[in-house]
């Protein structure tokens, strides 16, 4: 440990940034005391160590990442990294600490803290991308397919290649409201910008094959078999705001819709709706 005293780390909040940062705590021989992001800085009286982001540098501890601490715990410092969470920094510093100054990380070193934490952020990032990957749901705007997410942690790198490969001949685009993040995708073109707000113009054609599709999840719906709990184990209900199938059962005034019953049923509750509408 380097003798120079405590140091806070400040850097430009980028993966290359943070990797740059761990390529001078080594070169420093120091475990800073803190990790922060230059926009939120804070008046200290510890020494401030800004980190310059160094591609040649952050290449080099991504090389040694993987050869010491192997494929699984690369990954799981890239995944860690897009945990939402002040402190995820400090963290995978330590982690990467441990990884160099330990052996290589293996499944039995879960019990060790500092192993622990990361493998918890990177699980749950990954939770977080694979439900995206099922619930993102689009909608059709002005000849594009816009769809507008909320997730708990930054996974826009993550479920990018899924989207990229599945409809790579349209012209989409994913917002994270949360984060204010878009992936923006166009056939040989695909990026992820920052965006502050999106506001979508009135669609009524995607409303009516919006309502049609609803129409027909209710009319297959099979009562007997309705668990609304085991549906919720499967889809949290947190993603129905995606589903415009379930996304109205949200609503505290809702009444549960399921079968509609035979074709002589579904007429006359057709009808009776359509003179609901009319009255």
């Amino acid at each position: 440990m380097s003798d120079g005293g405590v140091l806070i780390f400040a850097y430009d909040g980028s993966f290359d940034g943070f990797l740059s940062a761990v390529f001078d705590a080594f070169v420093l021989k120091t475990l800073p005391a803190d990790i922060v992001v230059f926009s939120d800085m804070e008046p200290s009286l510890l020494k401030i160590h800004y980190v310059a982001t160094d591609r040649e540098h952050a290449k080099r501890v991504s090389i040694g990442i993987a050869k010491k601490l192997g494929g699984t715990g690369y990954n799981m410092v890239e995944k860690a990294f897009l945990f939402d969470s002040e402190d995820k920094e400090n963290a995978i510093m330590r982690f990467i600490w441990r990884g160099f100054h330990g052996g290589n990380i293996k499944g039995t070193s879960i019990g060790d803290e500092d192993v622990s934490r990361v493998f918890k952020m990177s699980t749950a990032v990954n939770y977080e991308a694979e439900r995206l990957r099922q619930f993102t749901r689009f909608s059709d705007s002005n000849g594009a397919l816009v769809a507008v997410i909320h997730p708990k942690h930054f996974v826009l790198p993550l479920i990018k290649t899924y989207f990229c490969n599945r409809i790579k001949n349209e012209h989409f685009m994913i917002f994270d409201a949360e984060h204010g993040a878009a992936l923006i995708h166009s056939p040989g073109k695909t990026a992820i910008i920052p965006v502050e707000s999106l506001e979508l113009p009135s669609d009524t054609e995607d409303k009516f094959y919006c309502e049609l599709w609803k129409s027909y999840y209710r009319h297959i719906a099979i009562e007997s078999r309705y668990n609304p709990t085991c549906r919720r184990a499967h889809m949290p209900k947190r993603f129905w705001q995606y589903l415009p199938e379930v996304a109205e059962e949200v609503e505290s005034n809702f009444t549960q819709k399921l079968s509609l019953g035979t074709s002589v049923e579904i007429a006359q509750k057709l009808k009776s709706e359509k003179v609901l509408r009319l009255e």
